[in-house]
């Protein structure tokens, strides 16, 4: 189901370049029709100059097609449909033989120029197309057009439809435009983020984790996973009621996130180490510490964070965690293996009494059984 959801995101986030890939695609295909259609019945009226031109519009066009089957994002495609229209919207005002026949082909080509690509480039392609024909029409002898003036209605129109057309572009930009403003600031949340805490959720971490440990396969430095979860959470929920408890989780995942990095080092932008888990466990990846030392550095620290009073209540006065810690590759080379040594070290450190962290060590003199792993309190934090 998240995957789903994650799909239709996607989708939504990119919902711009898709529709302009089928409504390119769909002109193209017009266009291939029309152009071979003109070219064969110029060829039989032994028109070999039009004939041709249209024949070499046809072969690029169907070569737009191909480029648009093959790549599910094509840059160019819009422009080059654009071209291949624009070049047959001048040889229609120069070389045709009536206004009736011919010009009025200049009213679906405005309009495809427009909608075939972004607002900035169909708005300068359009406008540049229009003077062209515009001083054509009006100015140049050459046009068969000159001598009889075409009236002013048929140029007043074919502005005003470019206009509307360039107007309905801006304003699907826009609205394009916020939506994906919306991905990438709130709808990104819902899929990603857990609504109480505003911290990674299971799903999203656990698809960050696999490609990070991956990354970190062959890393020198230390790569960690903790198991976190509050003591005596449940008593706090039961004895002053789930809006206290969702309060205390609150300020568990901010406290947390503001003192723990969750930044990737190389692109300096946030990313999914710091996740809830389930109800108040907590998970934290661990990556590109120095060493084990600076790594018991970070665990006294986050154990110490909680030490003063919560705001939540005031008849709480202390929060305090159990803390598990597995160590990557050491004691397990998948990212669910090494959830669940991170999970046994944590119940590790509830039974041991609480307020406290501890390593998980399989011996390696034992096999990998359940019953035969050992759990080696390394260190433990005691917080009075």
């Amino acid at each position: 189901m998240p995957q789903l959801a994650l799909h239709n995101i996607e989708e939504m986030a990119d919902i711009r370049a898709s529709r302009r890939r089928k409504v390119i695609l769909f002109c193209t295909g017009v266009c291939v029709a029309i152009t071979l259609t003109f070219s064969l019945v110029r060829f039989i009226e032994s028109n070999y100059f039009h004939a041709s031109i249209n024949l070499v519009a046809s072969i690029l066009l169907l070569a737009n097609i191909a480029y648009l089957i093959k790549h599910s994002k094509p840059k160019y495609s819009g422009l080059l449909l654009s071209l291949v229209l624009f070049s047959h919207g001048l040889i229609l005002v120069f070389y045709g033989q009536s206004i009736a026949a011919r010009l009025l082909w200049l009213y679906p080509i405005t309009a495809i120029i427009v909608f075939a690509n972004n607002f900035k480039l169909g708005a300068a392609m359009s406008g540049c197309f229009l003077l062209i024909v515009v001083g054509a029409l009006l100015f140049s002898e050459s046009s068969p057009y000159t001598a009889s003036k075409p009236h002013g209605i048929f140029l007043f129109s074919l502005l005003a439809m470019c206009l509307l057309c360039n107007i309905a572009s801006y304003q699907y930009c826009k609205v394009m435009g916020y939506l994906q403003s919306l991905y990438k600031e709130g709808i990104e949340d819902l899929a990603f983020l857990d609504k109480l805490t505003g911290l990674a959720n299971r799903w999203s971490f656990e698809n960050w984790a696999q490609s990070k440990l991956e990354e970190k396969k062959n890393s020198e430095n230390v790569t960690a996973m903790l198991f976190l979860d509050i003591d005596n959470f449940k008593f706090i929920n039961d004895t002053y009621g789930h809006d206290v408890g969702d309060r205390v989780l609150q300020h568990f995942a901010r406290r947390l996130k503001n003192n723990v990095r969750n930044k990737d080092r190389r692109t300096d932008k946030h990313d999914y180490s710091i996740a809830r888990f389930a109800g108040d466990e907590f998970v934290l990846l661990l990556y590109d510490v120095k060493s084990k030392h600076d790594l018991e550095g970070i665990l006294k620290r986050i154990c110490g964070l909680f030490s003063d009073s919560l705001q939540a209540s005031e008849r709480i006065n202390k929060l305090t965690i159990s803390v598990g810690v597995a160590l990557y590759p050491q004691d397990a080379t998948t990212l669910a293996e090494l959830t669940r040594c991170a999970d046994k070290a944590m119940y590790a450190a509830k039974h041991g009494g609480k307020n406290q962290y501890r390593f998980y060590r399989q011996d390696k003199d034992q096999s990998s059984d359940d019953d035969k792993v050992t759990l080696a309190s390394v260190t433990s934090l005691k917080q009075g």
